[in-house]
């Protein structure tokens, strides 16, 4: 038997890697195999997992931390071997959490009960155009991500001039030298893009542990708070909050609320939508992570 491909797609936080997955689902080159999703998130509330369009293929979710980590190898291991015995897909793709380094992972395939049964087609970077040179400089996983990359997609040209967009294109060069490059909004590669991609295996140490000042704080409840007091709190907060994604009740009902990159954004959802899970994820730093919680955690008593 054939190993069984995997499509990896990685990306710092806010780049769209869920909007391009959604529309890779839809496909003609993906839409007629048997799907198994991986959606790995850092948080443990699942929020990504609940974007993922309804469709016809199986979805795992490990939301324990980075993917590449090797704190979450287990899971992984046992994630894999689950999808290889039991749903025997004709392709596998993993969305890896935006703080992944995507160090090795031929070294968790290279388990004795994977190592025959799959392989890593490409590994696709998503790089977001407005604000990937802004955190480049310190933020070392944004920097691995390119470098690891099979193909490199530039997301959101739609918010920068072109001449930006050519600027970063030669910084994205600079860090990866052979991996070929698309450009588009809203995830919308074209269906041939994958497959000019070839997969170059490559070597690197396992972390042993998630970044260790980066953390994640998931909040489940169903209390109302007061909307004025939320958006406050992330004003106060601001760029200590990499990240926030989720679904709060204010008064005039629940809303999903997005941070990215100091950006929020809210928009209505339906309040029968059992998919969503209530609550949040805020992926921060700068901040002790129980000096962040306690003030969330006011906000919600």
């Amino acid at each position: 038997m054939k190993p069984i491909p995997i499509l990896l797609l990685t990306g710092y936080l806010g780049a769209g890697k869920t909007t391009l997955l959604n529309h890779l689902l839809n496909l003609p080159s993906i839409r007629s195999k048997k799907i198994a999703l991986i959606i790995n998130e850092f948080g443990s509330l699942g929020v990504d997992g609940s974007l993922i369009q309804p469709g016809d293929f199986d979805k795992f979710e490990l939301n324990k931390g980075s993917l590449f980590c090797i704190c979450i190898k287990t899971d992984f291991i046992k994630t894999l071997d689950t999808i290889a015995n039991e749903v025997k897909p004709d392709l596998v793709i993993i969305e890896a959490t935006g703080v992944a380094e995507t160090s090795d992972l031929e070294e968790f395939i290279d388990s004795p009960n994977l190592q025959e049964q799959f392989e890593i087609s490409a590994n696709v970077g998503l790089v977001d155009a407005e604000n990937f040179v802004k955190i480049l400089p310190f933020m070392r996983a944004a920097r691995s991500q390119v470098e690891w990359a099979d193909g490199i997609v530039i997301n959101k040209i739609d918010k920068v001039e072109p001449f930006a967009v050519d600027e970063l294109e030669k910084v994205l060069r600079d860090l990866n030298p052979h991996a070929p490059i698309v450009r588009v909004s809203f995830g919308q590669i074209p269906d041939d893009f994958l497959g000019t991609l070839t997969h170059q295996r490559k070597r690197g140490a396992m972390a042993t542990m998630p970044p260790g000042n980066i953390y994640a704080l998931s909040f489940q409840t169903d209390e109302k708070i007061d909307a004025e007091s939320f958006r406050e709190l992330l004003s106060e907060l601001g760029t200590k909050i990499l990240r926030l994604k989720g679904t709060v009740a204010f008064e005039k009902g629940r809303r999903f609320v997005e941070v990215v990159h100091g950006q929020y954004s809210e928009k209505s959802i339906e309040e029968n939508t059992s998919s969503t899970p209530k609550g949040l994820t805020v992926i921060g730093w700068q901040m002790g992570r129980n000096e962040m919680q306690e003030k969330f955690e006011k906000l919600f008593s």
